[in-house]
């Protein structure tokens, strides 16, 4: 009796915050446990109970899982058993945030789920275990109990939990750095969801290959992927997805230094995050990089504001959100320039990231170590920390080397996958077709079939070629814009990371007075600059499109045996970035074949803006060539290439050369009206 007046009252704690329909059905189940005479039917009432509160209210309470689970135990029904801990590890992750809490149930009920028979509930219960340690920060062993989960899906036939698994498994994998593995894992999540139908769980899984466009600073891509997501969100009032759309583009935000911009993208997040059915369960992150915001843009009264706005909030339970506190605490203390109190607070969060796995924290925690110390002017152990946070950041780019060409290979090998498996398609509803043909055309004779069949074939060719055509022109316009990206971000990792570390060499040779070293330094701090402008003209940035193509042309002037002359009209303003590094890069291509293989010795060089294009024409009075049988061997990589980089500016190039005679390029580029 008292066992049922508990019940009673812990579904009263619950309905009060349902809606009227809902608390009809659990008053419904509930009079339905109190009248059953059986064990065995009051089990079956009781765990329906835990079910529907689960997965059809806001499961703001855990108490009647927990009845459930221990008059399963006492009936010795592992099966539910084994469900209602998944639900109260779920409770733990989700609502209370209590993590360690809810790491220490799935251990404890771990050798009882073994004997599980049920291969869906043993998946979900190993999937809520997983989460535990993901956001504990163990990725090792989230990814082994999410592969166990996807495996007892399979066993189940149930194809949604293996998409989930898929999905959760591909996040963790991207905080492990293994990004073609993760890739895969979403993709094939994806195409699972889609399959179901399912949009919430397409707008989660498109959510997180959104983020792993973003860990390989492919911010285009990140945000393209991510817009797309938020219009679904928005369309099935996912406030959940919206928050962490927001919350991850502010993240891209700051990554670019638009800061402005990311306090705008965190403020919406936050909105988001108070609509959602357990917003403190995700409002302290959004507190916290609000604070952090604020504090880098200097703006100290917004970060202190958004500070109390989370001590309030979070004054109960403060030692589960004490990770995040700690990176707020740490940055509004350097931004206040209280650096002794920042180096308390940062040592505290960097012994907490150290025990995670999740590289990206632990090398953001390092580099904060290495600016409080040189705020401290404690030279020793700012480089200590800086050498740790350029160590990560040195294994990160060899990682996303080797782990981005994998997951462009996984995207193209995917996409060749698809359209392979789509014209087996075609093929088997053309010869079906073909066949109904032949049986209903028989009757008017052989020829009239060939005829029509050929016309097929013929078509099917001709389109086959020109989608054949479009993929290799797609796919080489693609590399030339990755090989940019590449040369650019090699370019800034080696001014940010190799040159502030000899920078910093540089400065301590100077302590010891060894002018040799001190040369070698400088020389090798010149050099490396130079290697870093080679990959990626600072002056196009610096200077402008115009300024730097004279530059070029006056270097190449002053630094070969060719007299230039040049007649140079200010571009600028119509042409994009991107748009502008292209025809720096073709200019540059002309300019050095003019130099290794013309023999010239005058050459010139016009840039004019016509009315609805840009007119480029670079001559010399070099040995010339024959261009027909260049193109027709096929040997000139160089001239492939600037074919490639004129398409993807929509540009005519022509070039007109004859030996003896000298080469002129003819480029028109066509531009928006300005």
């Amino acid at each position: 009796m008292k066992k049922l007046l508990f019940i009673f009252f812990c579904v009263i704690s619950i309905i009060t915050t349902s809606a009227q329909k809902t608390e009809q059905v659990i008053i419904e189940i509930t009079q339905k446990v109190n009248v059953a005479s059986e064990k065995g039917e009051k089990l079956k009432w009781l765990d329906s109970l835990s079910t529907y509160i689960r997965e059809e209210t806001n499961f703001q309470s855990d108490s009647i899982a927990k009845i459930a689970l221990q008059y399963a135990l006492d009936l010795d029904s592992i099966n539910i058993a084994t469900k209602n801990t998944a639900y109260l590890i779920y409770f733990q992750n989700n609502i209370t945030g209590n993590l360690k809490e809810g790491n220490k149930i799935f251990l404890n009920f771990l050798d009882n789920a073994k004997v599980c028979r049920n291969h869906l509930i043993l998946s979900k219960f190993y999937l809520e275990g997983a989460d535990t340690y993901f956001y504990l920060e163990d990725q090792k062993k989230a990814i082994d109990y999410y592969t166990l989960s996807e495996r007892e899906a399979n066993l189940a036939n149930d194809d949604l939990q293996i998409g989930l698994a898929k999905m959760y498994k591909g996040n963790a994998l991207s905080y492990m750095g293994e990004f073609s593995e993760a890739s895969k894992e979403l993709q094939d999540a994806i195409q699972i969801f889609q399959k179901e139908d399912n949009t919430y769980y397409i707008i989660s899984a498109r959510n997180l290959l959104s983020i792993l466009y973003s860990q390989n600073s492919f911010f285009e891509e990140a945000k393209k992927e991510r817009d797309e997501a938020i219009l679904l969100a928005k369309k099935i009032n996912s406030y959940g997805h919206l928050s962490a759309f927001y919350y991850n583009a502010a993240a891209d935000n700051s990554s670019q230094g638009n800061l402005i911009e990311g306090v705008e993208n965190l403020k919406m997040a936050l909105a988001a995050c108070k609509k959602t059915d357990n917003p403190k369960f995700y409002e302290s992150t959004m507190l916290v990089g609000l604070i952090i915001a604020y504090s880098k843009i200097d703006s100290i009264p917004q970060a202190s504001f958004y500070l109390k706005e989370f001590e309030e909030t979070y004054k109960d339970r403060i030692e589960n959100v004490k990770e995040p506190y700690l990176d707020a605490l740490k940055n509004l203390a350097f931004a206040k320039k209280e650096y002794t109190l920042a180096l308390k607070y940062g040592k505290e969060h960097l012994d907490i990231k150290l025990k995670g796995t999740h590289y990206g924290n632990i090398q953001n925690a390092e580099l904060f170590m290495a600016d409080v110390y040189e705020a401290l002017g404690d030279l020793k152990e700012a480089y200590v920390h800086f050498k740790k946070y350029s160590d990560i950041n040195d294994s990160i780019g060899r990682i996303k080397k080797i782990k981005t060409l994998s997951y462009y290979q996984t995207v193209y090998e995917t996409r060749k996958r698809d359209l392979k498996i789509k014209e087996q398609q075609n093929n088997i509803v053309l010869l079906d077709t073909k066949n109904k043909l032949y049986n209903q055309l028989l009757l008017f004779g052989g020829l009239g079939l060939l005829l029509i069949f050929g016309f097929i074939i013929m078509i099917r060719s001709r389109n086959a070629a020109n989608r054949r055509q479009k993929m290799q022109t797609a796919f080489s316009q693609s590399l030339i814009n990755a090989q940019e990206e590449e040369r650019i971000r090699i370019a800034r990792e080696l001014h940010d990371s190799v040159g502030q570390k000899i920078m910093l060499l540089t400065k301590q040779t100077k302590k010891y007075g060894n002018l040799n070293m001190e040369l070698l330094a400088a020389d090798t701090l010149d050099e490396l600059r130079t290697i870093s402008r080679g990959l990626h003209p600072a002056t196009l940035d610096k200077l402008g499109t115009t300024a730097a193509i004279v530059g070029m042309v006056n270097e190449v002037d002053a630094n070969t045996n060719i007299f230039f002359t040049n007649e140079i009209e200010y571009i600028d303003k119509y042409l994009s970035k991107d748009e502008s590094l292209h025809l720096y890069r073709i200019l540059q291509e002309i300019l050095s074949n003019m130099v290794k293989h013309a023999n010239a010795n005058v050459a010139s060089v016009k840039v004019k803006v016509k009315k609805k294009n840009i007119k480029v024409v670079v001559k010399d009075n070099g040995k010339g060539f024959e261009y027909s049988e260049k193109l027709k061997l096929n040997a000139n990589l160089g001239m492939r290439t600037l074919m490639e980089r004129a398409s993807i500016l929509n540009s005519s190039l022509d070039i007109k050369s004859k030996i003896n005679f000298g080469t002129t390029v003819i480029l028109i580029i066509p531009y928006k009206n300005v």
